[in-house]
């Protein structure tokens, strides 16, 4: 048995995370500035000997000697490291207090926007472009030239700092925070497509299970080398055997968990040799990491928003305007999900089974928020919920409608922690028509007798623990 992912491995995986998450931008602007830096120097070489460029001498003459040049930029660059670093603490000062708010989850989206990370590289690059400038500034090379664009870049980094400081509070607002997560959500779709249209959904017919491999490594599963177990198949089965991969990506798996399966042809005969090198080579397949970002991975974000709408709406924050806004993500995120459910290709060719697991997750985390409503008691959160299930319910496709009305024949356990309010009893009997329309005339009748119980306790004086008595035998 191969051994777990060495450290150099893991490193490697999660350099490549950083990067992706939030080094790339910050240090490709630090080395433009670099760049720069060496431009404005080979330009102010012609100042040297006390030459001034023809139609510059007003700007050496403005700039002053060397003396004057090194004190500017000795004043502008302390001035530049003072002004990142107490700007970054407040900035940074900010982002927690937005996650003791909501959640974790705001310093991943605010790490993952592109102006955040351009402002962080700017202020680094223009200190390093400052210094690298004062150092040059000797007896042999006057850098009036650099000098000057230190004092603009310096002037814009000082307007920059107001509307950084503008989009962070904006960033923290819980509709900026989820809105950037749906987005980055429905992005990450596009991944999931390429990898279902490159499988297939469901195993060959009257094959038959030849082994269960289970994990060798622990941490999410974040890649998945399709190429790599295809040609491990060709050559050692020719299509005789197929993988049945048992998780999505993003899943979570400890060592010995359920990986995948090796599937035969009937009557195929498969050497010993050919299943290890089948199952090695696919264990290779799979990439491993610590942790999880937004980009490719719909899972993740779709557990953030969960994550988000469980803690503002139950009792641990009681915030129901987070909860709701989440609600309302997920409706869209459901209906333009829905129509690819069926849509979405497969190539029959492929021996490698991999399943859809998006629309189910975000179907589940609809259902978490209607659950912790009944936690804290939020009828407005429910009243939302019960309404996104009805407005759902009229037009998605039909494996998307069958998830829908199994969320709410099981919500109907929780509605007795509520009072029937006026917008609650509209929005039951709203979704008890949509349920009747789409055909699940047990499930509407279902969600019309329990409405019709929580009525009966309107008028009476009960605790929440028996606000609708149960019935007695």
């Amino acid at each position: 048995m191969k051994a777990v992912t060495s450290i150099p491995v893991r490193l490697t995986s999660a350099i490549k995370r950083s990067f992706r998450q939030f080094l790339s931008l910050p240090l490709a602007t630090v080395v433009g500035f670099a760049g720069l830096s060496a431009l404005i120097y080979l330009a102010d070489k012609s100042w040297s000997g006390g030459h001034a460029p023809p139609g510059f001498r007003w700007l050496g003459e403005l700039m002053g000697d060397r003396a004057a040049l090194g004190s500017l930029l000795a004043t502008v660059a302390s001035s530049i490291v003072t002004v990142t670093s107490i700007t970054f603490s407040l900035l940074l000062l900010a982002v927690q207090q937005g996650a003791a708010a909501l959640t974790a989850q705001v310093t991943d989206q605010f790490m993952a926007r592109k102006v955040n990370q351009f402002y962080f590289g700017y202020f680094v690059g223009l200190s390093v472009f400052v210094l690298t400038t004062l150092v040059t500034n000797t007896d042999y090379h006057r850098p009036v030239f650099a000098a000057a664009l230190s004092l603009l870049l310096t002037a814009l980094a000082l307007c920059l700092i107001i509307v950084m400081i503008y989009n962070t509070i904006d960033q923290m607002r819980p509709e900026q925070i989820i809105q950037f997560i749906h987005d980055k959500v429905l992005e990450a779709r596009g991944a999931d497509r390429k990898l279902l249209a490159a499988t297939r959904r469901e195993g060959r017919p009257g094959w038959a299970d030849a082994a269960l491999v289970r994990s060798r490594d622990s941490g999410y599963v974040v890649g998945l080398d399709l190429a790599r177990i295809e040609k491990a198949l060709e050559r050692q089965a020719r299509g005789d055997v197929e993988i049945e991969v048992l998780i999505t990506l993003g899943t979570y798996r400890a060592v010995h968990d359920p990986l995948f399966r090796v599937r035969c042809r009937p009557g195929a005969v498969l050497s010993e040799d050919a299943h290890h090198s089948i199952v090695d080579e696919t264990l290779t397949a799979f990439a491993y990491d610590d942790g999880r970002d937004l980009q490719g991975n719909t899972a993740y974000g779709l557990h953030q928003l969960s994550i988000i709408a469980w803690t503002s709406v139950s009792t641990s924050k009681s915030n129901p305007n987070p909860g709701l806004t989440v609600i309302q993500a997920l409706r869209d995120i459901i209906s333009q999900w829905s129509r690819g459910e069926v849509e979405i290709r497969a190539d029959a060719g492929s021996h490698v089974v991999y399943g859809d697991a998006a629309p189910v997750i975000a179907t589940d985390a609809l259902e978490a928020v209607i659950v912790v409503a009944s936690e804290s008691i939020q009828s407005q959160t429910l009243a939302e919920a019960v309404r996104t299930l009805a407005i759902l319910l009229r037009h998605v496709e039909r494996p998307t409608a069958e998830r829908l009305a199994d969320v709410a024949h099981r919500a109907l356990s929780s509605l007795g922690e509520h009072v029937l309010t006026r917008e609650l009893d509209v929005a039951l009997q709203d979704l008890a028509d949509a349920l009747r329309e789409r055909g699940f005339v047990t499930v509407a009748a279902a969600v019309s007798e329990a409405s019709a119980d929580l009525a009966a306790s309107l008028g009476k004086l009960n605790s929440r623990s028996t606000r609708v008595p149960g019935t007695t035998s």
